[in-house]
């Protein structure tokens, strides 16, 4: 049926709550005014009023149900002159067929309810022609007033539509990152789990060897694969529920931690993005994969300066304590998209710390530029 493509999208639970309004009261009515017979008017009264649910997704559809409806029940011995509610419907359904149908659709869905008028009130013992111009005269001021608002309601829908397309783009393109990152993250973990592994493989046989010569030197390779195998441990239950789904080969390479800051620091000075690194505290070991998801924010942190700010100084601080470590990234001014309004580094960078149990701030600084701060904490055996 002619009519608005978008309009089938608008969720619609007025238009359900206005159609078995109507039909509530239309069937309600029947009794109040003593219209019958009752088998025949009380259903299709109710289908009438349901027929409205489509006003705007299938407005001339809903304008042929409506008056074949009524202009049947006339035909079978129902009158239409005494209740209110075939009229009030028709208003509702020729004004909303006057706002959602393109003109020659909208003059159809007139000229239907000028046919199922003209047969509903032939049938009246009395007053037939008086209530034919009464309710054309009613039902056309609809019409007119829905055509007069065509166009604010087209762009009103039109509006409509397309936040919920942006949107449901939006979720679909935050989901993927999701997904990516957690691909990420499970490389990440297969790298730390196999060279966890390779530690211990390389103890035990160092354990080996030296239980030949002296039996007491095997407790240090020993208790190493034991602190070894505990870390990885912590590891995988901490990661497993994030390995990829697909079979991608794993690469092997040794994965980078804040120890490796330095060179990253380099990197992004030659590409533009003046860097002031600092480290506060005392360093110490950490976990593995704490070490390395620290590692990570701090270069998605300078990726999204160097996208977004590029040539604004750079601040990279990294906090040790007793509690954890904490990777501050902050730049002095904003570029034309710093807000990062659903970027994909700040959904990873999230990701990481709320595998730890961390904290991630991030936004706008008061005096302009954008600032990152994640803290991790040091659980589990370093």
């Amino acid at each position: 049926m002619p009519g608005f493509p978008f309009a089938a999208r608008v969720r619609r639970p007025g238009d359900l709550a206005l159609a078995l309004a109507l039909a509530a009261f239309g069937v309600g009515e029947l009794w109040a005014v003593h219209v019958g017979p009752k088998p025949i008017a009380a259903p299709a009264t109710a289908l009438a009023g349901i027929a409205l649910y489509w006003r705007r997704p299938r407005p001339l559809a809903a304008t042929a149900a409506l008056f074949a409806l009524l202009a049947g029940e006339s035909l079978l011995g129902v009158s239409s002159n005494k209740p209110d509610s075939p009229l009030l419907m028709a208003l509702v359904c020729l004004y909303s067929a006057g706002a959602y149908l393109p003109l020659r659709a909208a003059a159809g869905a007139l000229a239907l309810a000028v046919a199922g008028i003209a047969v509903s009130t032939a049938g009246q013992s009395t007053n037939g022609h008086s209530d034919f111009v009464f309710t054309l005269v009613v039902v056309s001021a609809g019409w007119l007033v829905g055509r007069g608002l065509h166009g604010r309601v087209r762009q009103t829908a039109q509006l409509a539509a397309r936040t919920e397309r942006l949107e449901q783009e939006r979720e679909a393109e935050r989901l993927a990152a999701i997904v990516e990152e957690r691909r990420r993250i499970a490389r990440d973990l297969h790298d730390v789990i196999a060279h966890s592994v390779s530690v211990m493989v390389v103890q035990a046989g160092a354990a080996e060897d030296a239980f030949e010569r002296d039996p007491a030197a095997v407790l240090e390779p020993m208790r190493a694969v034991q602190e070894t195998g505990r870390a990885a441990l912590v590891e995988i239950s901490r990661l497993l529920g994030l390995l990829r789904e697909d079979g991608a080969e794993l690469g092997l390479a040794p994965q980078p931690r804040l120890a490796d800051l330095a060179s990253l620091v380099e990197s992004a000075r030659a590409s533009g993005v003046p860097v002031d690194l600092r480290i506060e505290g005392t360093a110490r070991p950490l976990p593995l994969g704490v070490d390395l998801s620290a590692y990570r924010i701090a270069q998605e942190a300078l990726t999204n300066a160097l996208k977004h700010a590029a040539g604004a100084p750079v601040s990279l601080v990294v906090r040790y304590g007793d509690g954890g470590v904490e990777v501050a990234v902050e730049n002095d001014r904003a570029g034309e998209e710093s807000s990062h309004r659903g970027g994909h580094g700040l959904v990873g960078m999230r990701e990481r710390v709320a595998v730890f149990g961390g904290t991630l701030e991030a936004g706008p600084r008061p005096g302009g530029g954008f600032r990152v701060v994640a803290h991790l904490p040091a659980v589990g055996p370093a």
